[in-house]
């Protein structure tokens, strides 16, 4: 190995570090000297195109078959280079005698493959740019012909394609052995000034084009016929087998307005478009994309790039506010829910994927471009490799608005002073490195992401040695020394490219395996898939070349094994659905495994049945939740999530006498609720319709059934809520309706106070042992008044009237949003004690001591926990015979973050003295607390500080207390949050309660309601958690990973968590409610989801 002495200084000196993971190798040493330089001219400049910095590419690949991997790097305005590898990282550059042609055209992408199977590695080169120039746009396919010669032979092979290419990719789509071509064809990048700027450009004519290799001799378009005809601003693309069905699919990044296209293959030469079945959300300015499965469950996860900034300048200072209207414009028009934030699609295994990327905290990584993933360290775990930067920041808000009046200015005064001109073109007259001189220029580090596992990655960027700012676009990466770790090279623009040499061999113990397929008859092996077993673990990679935008890695598989000495087997399945076993792997050296007869590819199978069933029952399906459209943000624009729908109810109860349990589901503003009452042959009918249809105005967002009138059948307890109606109105009165013990419910309003407030829950219990049932009614919000906290009551159950408990009123006034409670005897005293949670609110312990309440002061080890929590749940989980608390939160894979030592903090007041309180959420970044919200949010509800602020720059560099002054934030209601972590409090008596968080499966959504039962009949209790928020305000990703979750019990406290394909439980909606139900066949699972129909489950235990 090598060291560099200069750059190891570099290392030293500036990053403190010894022995770091990566070392740059300069061009002196290694021969690499490319450097794509962009400058502006008055033909082609950012203005006229907006993808102008975009950059290009870099591909890895054997072309002289030697054993040494080469590399090819595009120029966008400079020539393409071919450098040869001679070992030991050093290079020579062989581009012209290679025969390689540069005539001032504009590459983009490299795609790799051996397009006519004769053993030599061929290159594609995209090509874009040049609007009215096509012939320039035509794109290059070079066939090696074995003697680091190549010939172009696009035109040839039917594929010199003059539609904009910005990337392309091989693979062989229809298993016929024969490699075929995916091409990424944008419409034009209208910069500001470009004459298509604000024409309609998703055409027809600027599809992407799959072609179709015709035994190794021509290429013929079969887009239309495979059904993936279909128009995008796509960026970049990835190849693999994302459902483990052997064949192999697309992911298509999309920029702007486009959603990504998400392409399952048919198996029959077509394709599926999958994106809104399968994703809840994508990325909105999708840049690069990559797949690899993340966390070795054997499935290829997708990580897509976007553009927002981690630190709070360039956030607010690069980007305005999201337009409302646009964004609810794009999902009407098909272009699903999109959001400015990079995201890890965490593939579920059933054909659904989740969003985890705030959850691995990768989500914001500035302008990116390209993502690696894989082994750098050899440590078993795939890390991440993001580059970044634009070389001129063209959405820096205020130079935008300085651009556009300088040119507006500019022109002005020339028509002025030469008014004969007549009509002038603005190229002829505007100077351009003045108008340059406008936008901001800054270098930005790339990013590496150590995978640390359990979703968990740590940013190691400086740690590695890979810190350099720059302007860094495509990436790939390959063993380029041959000693079992994998290097990095990146495509710069206006700086030479980045070689890092990686040092994980040199400097640890961390072992190794490389592999290299060959097949006697199919020298394309794309979409090979090879399982490495190693002491009980598994690892899954595919043999596909194209990843993170414009570039090519290298084709073999590289494995880490950390200290592991010994691989116990590998299952090769090569493309053409045969699979086989090999056991004789060497560790630490590239293994060569060809191609012998094998048995066909396995499908594998579920040893044992799943615990849950989806099934349908007669009656059941026309039971949906239907949401009424209602603007939460027009009362209070910077409102953090929408309060009104948050239904709907679901409560179960025999409520006829028959031995059969039956159920109600409210319905939302708008909509009656139903109660299905159960046959018995196990269907559901409705009843009662008459008395749901005349309170169908009224939103349902808690029900319980209880005996309130000690007459020994269910009557029906239904609160009403939302954030449809002004505050303190009628439509937020509860509802009592009494049953006659048949199952027939009469509305009694004289049977409850009036008491108008918006409902969260309520809880009955027999708090003064009187043997009647007393009820606490926790309510949840004040409407259009977000966060005054509303009052709660207990109410006191005299002979079946209820009034409310008058000791207690004082203590629950104004107590907080409350979203749930649970009576429970905390401190043993033989009365029940109430425990509440909610929005902004701690756990809040209230001791009831013989009918008279009180704070409790014994529990403060829970009751500094502040969140966000949606609901709390008693269970003794530990098997220690007391009570354990398990509560749901908002889970840490939201945008918000918080902390003890960083929370998220509101404050509501009348900032600008206009009569109305204003919202004020503060986050920290970097241990500095600024607005959560950007200037043109902020200005929208507080219109003053455009007076106090004159630009998005100033803005975005003041801090929380510099922008609003500390003295109105002592008259301000004042919350905060310390953490957004579901999890449970195990009881230990005396010494209160220990918090210890739930999986991390559990915290990739919101709990907003659990169930606990000892679901497998193991003796051990399980939980049974659904969740997911979409109420987010449009800047915010909603809260939608969550797909149902099926906590296994271990019996002390600890949970497994189970995928949907073992434990059969898929909620994967905005699901508000869970309960449990029985019936004549046995136990059934009830899920009420907003807006959506209500699904049903039947469990059983495991053999």
């Amino acid at each position: 190995m090598k060291t560099y002495i200069g750059s190891l200084l570099i290392a030293s000196v500036f990053f403190g570090y010894s022995q770091a993971v990566f070392e740059p190798v300069p061009s002196t040493a290694s021969g690499i000297d490319f450097i794509n330089t962009i400058n502006d001219t008055r033909e082609n400049n950012i203005l006229r195109y907006a993808n102008f910095y975009g950059g290009a590419g870099v591909g890895v690949a054997d072309f002289n078959n030697d054993g040494l991997l080469d590399l090819y790097f595009t120029g966008n305005l400079v020539g393409d280079e071919l450098y040869l590898n001679l070992g030991n990282l050093k290079f020579k550059k062989i581009t012209k005698e290679a025969g390689i042609i540069n005539d001032d055209t504009w590459s983009s992408g490299v795609a790799i493959a051996d397009v006519n199977g004769d053993g030599w590695q061929d290159l594609y080169i995209s090509k874009e740019l040049y609007d009215n120039q096509p012939e320039k746009r035509r794109n290059k396919l070079y066939i090696n012909q074995g003697d680091l010669t190549f010939k172009e032979e696009a035109e040839k092979w039917g594929v010199d394609d003059a539609e904009r290419t910005r990337q392309a990719v091989f693979f062989d789509y229809d298993k016929d052995g024969f490699v075929d071509l995916f091409l990424l064809n944008q419409p034009p990048n209208p910069g500001t000034f470009s004459p298509y700027f604000g024409t309609e450009l998703l055409q027809p004519e600027y599809t992407c084009k799959l072609f179709r290799n015709v035994e190794n001799k021509k290429f013929i378009e079969t887009t239309s016929e495979a059904g993936v005809f279909r128009a995008g601003f796509p960026n970049s693309v990835v190849a693999s087998d994302f459902n483990n069905d052997g064949w192999t699919d697309l992911y298509v990044a999309n920029d702007f307005h486009a959603p990504d296209f998400l392409y399952i293959n048919n198996k029959d030469g077509t394709f599926s478009y999958q994106t809104e079945k399968q994703l809840k959300h994508t990325s909105f300015y999708s840049m690069g994309v990559d797949s690899a499965d993340i966390d070795n469950d054997g499935f290829l996860d997708i990580m897509v790039l976007d553009m927002v900034a981690e630190d709070n300048f360039r956030l607010k200072a690069n980007m305005s506010a999201m337009d409302v209207e646009r964004f609810w414009k794009v999902v009407a028009a098909g272009g699903h829910y999109q959001y400015m934030f990079n995201t890890f699609q965490r593939n579920n295994g059933n054909g659904s994927f989740s969003d985890i990327a705030q959850y691995t905290g990768m989500a914001a990584t500035d302008w990116s471009w390209a993502n690696l993933i894989a082994d750098f360290n050899n440590d078993g775990r795939k890390d991440v490799y993001v580059t970044n930067g634009l070389y001129r920041d063209i959405r820096n808000t205020d130079a935008d608005k300085k651009l556009s009046n300088f040119v507006y200015n500019f022109s002005n005064e020339y028509i002025k002073n030469n008014p004969n001109k007549g009509d002038i073109d603005i190229w002829e007259i505007l100077p351009l490195e003045e108008v340059l001189k406008i936008l901001p220029s800054q270098p930005l580090k790339n990013y590496m992401y150590q995978n640390r596992g359990a979703y968990t990655f740590e940013n190691v960027t400086i740690d590695w040695n890979l810190g350099q700012p720059s302007f860094s676009n495509g990436a790939a990466y390959g063993d380029l020394d041959n000693d079992g770790d994998l290097e990095i090279v990146v495509n710069n623009v206006n700086q030479e490219a980045f070689l890092y040499e990686n040092k994980t061999v040199d400097h640890t113990d961390h072992n190794f395996v490389r592999i290299e397929l060959k097949h006697p008859d199919y020298p394309n092996l794309l979409g090979a898939r090879v399982e490495l077993f190693s002491q009980g673990e598994c690892q899954v990679l595919e043999t596909t070349s194209i990843r993170g935008i414009y570039s090519a890695s290298e084709p073999f598989l590289h494995f880490g094994l950390e200290r592991k000495s010994k691989v116990d087997s590998v299952i090769v399945h090569w493309p053409y659905n045969e699979a086989k076993v090999y056991s004789q792997i060497e560790v630490n050296k590239k293994n060569l495994i060809v191609y012998e007869s094998a048995r066909p590819r396995a499908v594998k199978l579920t040893i044992n049945p799943p615990v849950f069933n989806s099934i349908h029952t007669a009656g059941i399906s026309s039971v949906k939740h239907r949401e009424n459209n209602f603007d939460d943000f027009e009362k209070q624009v910077l409102l953090p999530h929408k309060l009104s729908q948050l239904g709907p109810a679901l409560a179960v109860a025999d409520v006829n006498g028959d031995g059969l349990e039956d159920f109600f589901m409210g319905g939302a503003t708008g909509q009656k609720a139903q109660l299905m009452i159960q046959g018995q042959d196990g269907s559901f009918k409705n009843s009662n319709d008459d008395l749901w249809l005349k309170h169908r105005i009224l939103e349902d967002t808690e029900a319980l059934f209880f005996d309130a009138d000690n007459d020994g059948d269910q009557d029906l307890y239904v609160m009403s809520g939302g954030n449809e109606f002004a505050n303190r109105q009628s439509p937020y009165q509860d509802r009592l309706y009494i049953n006659n013990g048949k199952g027939d419910f009469e509305y009694k309003k004289e049977l409850l106070p009036a008491l108008f407030e918006s409902g969260g829950t309520v809880k009955a219990a027999d708090f003064d042992r009187d043997g009647d049932l007393d009820l606490f009614v926790g309510n949840r919000i004040t409407p259009w008044d977000y966060p005054t906290a509303p009052s709660s009551y207990i109410l006191e159950n005299t002979h079946g009237k209820f009034e409310v408990h008058q000791s207690s009123r004082d203590l629950l006034d104004n107590i907080g949003m409350v979203t749930d409670a649970v009576w429970t005897d905390f401190n043993n005293d033989q009365f029940l004690d109430l425990i509440l949670v909610g929005e902004w609110m701690p756990i809040t312990f209230i001791e009831n001591k013989n009918g008279v309440f009180s704070l409790d002061t014994q529990h403060t080890n829970a009751h500094h926990l502040k969140g966000w929590w949606f609901c709390i749940e008693q269970a003794d989980i530990d098997a220690d015979g007391d009570q354990d608390l398990i509560l749901g939160n908002m889970g840490m894979n939201y945008k918000y973050k918080a902390s003890d030592e960083a929370p998220l903090e509101l404050f509501y007041h009348d900032f600008n003295d206009n009569g109305k309180k204003d919202i004020v959420i503060t986050y920290y970044n970097y241990g500095i607390q600024y607005p959560l919200r950007g200037f043109s949010c902020s200005s929208n509800q507080i219109p003053s500080l455009k007076n106090k602020i004159g630009s998005y720059s100033e803005f975005a560099v003041k801090n929380f207390n510099e922008i609003y002054g500390s003295n109105s934030f002592e008259q301000a209601t004042h919350l905060a949050v310390n953490t957004f972590q579901s999890l449970i409090l195990i009881n230990d008596n005396e010494k209160g309660y220990t918090a210890k968080p739930l999986p991390a499966e559990a915290q990739f959504s919101s709990i907003n309601d659990m169930v606990s039962q000892d679901f497998d009949q193991d003796g051990i209790l399980d939980l049974l958690v659904v969740g997911n928020f979409y109420g987010s305000e449009i800047e915010t990703p909603r809260n939608d990973a969550g797909i149902g979750l099926f906590l296994k019990g271990r019996g002390n406290g600890d949970f497994e968590a189970q995928t949907p394909l073992k434990s059969g439980f898929f909620t994967p909606f905005d699901a508000k409610k869970i309960q449990l139900l029985s019936d004549q066949k046995g136990k059934r699972i009830l899920v009420a989801n907003n807006n959506e129909a209500l699904q049903f489950f039947e469990y059983q235990a495991l053999p």
